[in-house]
């Protein structure tokens, strides 16, 4: 063999080294790509669920405020055949409430749970302290409404309806839902490319 074989050999070997390293790099940014492409997915229709419920909301007033409108009017202008009755019917739409207002949690909870399939280590932490916040608005909301379902004491069932939401609870929500979302714009790296 002459050294031009040698030489052919070698440069063989390492044109198939190469071929195996761009192989491989290739590989590995297509997974990252995927892994983006599927982050991008999920939050984004994190979301537009998140928009969905909330626009559902403002478009039903009765889900949270509304029921006690026309309870309030026969307890104060109905005699006591008229209240009783308004108490029956309060106590049926406090019930119904109750039940459509857990739905949203609901959601709420199973959209977070996808979140922190996909979530990085940075953004889990986060996730996981919304999703405390939410359950414990969810069984403050529950155990509310359940005992104003069993009294019939009107001043009690207005301190309760007053007290449903912590303040300090609502702005942790709030601003812990500000760093979720830069930290999701950050892992897409949307307007970094």
């Amino acid at each position: 063999m002459e050294i031009k074989d040698y030489f052919i050999i070698a440069l063989g070997i390492l044109g198939w080294i190469w071929g195996i390293i761009q192989f491989r790099l290739n590989r590995k940014y297509q997974k990252y790509d995927r892994a983006v492409e599927k982050r991008f997915e999920v939050y984004s229709n994190f979301m537009n669920k998140m928009d969905e419920m909330s626009m559902n909301m403002r478009k039903d007033p009765k889900t949270i405020y509304g029921i006690s409108t026309e309870f309030m009017s026969k307890i104060l202008t109905g005699d006591e055949k008229e209240i009783n009755e308004a108490l029956l019917k309060f106590n049926e739409n406090l019930l119904e409430t109750t039940k459509n207002s857990i739905q949203p949690m609901m959601i709420i909870n199973s959209e977070l749970n996808k979140l922190k399939l996909v979530a990085s280590e940075k953004l889990l932490p986060k996730v996981n302290e919304y999703k405390e916040l939410v359950n414990d608005f969810t069984n403050e909301f529950q155990s509310v409404l359940n005992g104003l379902s069993t009294s019939n004491d009107l001043e009690y069932n207005a301190k309760k309806l007053q007290s449903i939401g912590h303040e300090e609870r609502s702005k942790r929500m709030s601003s812990l839902w500000n760093e979720i979302e830069v930290i999701m714009r950050e892992e897409i790296d949307y307007y970094k490319k």
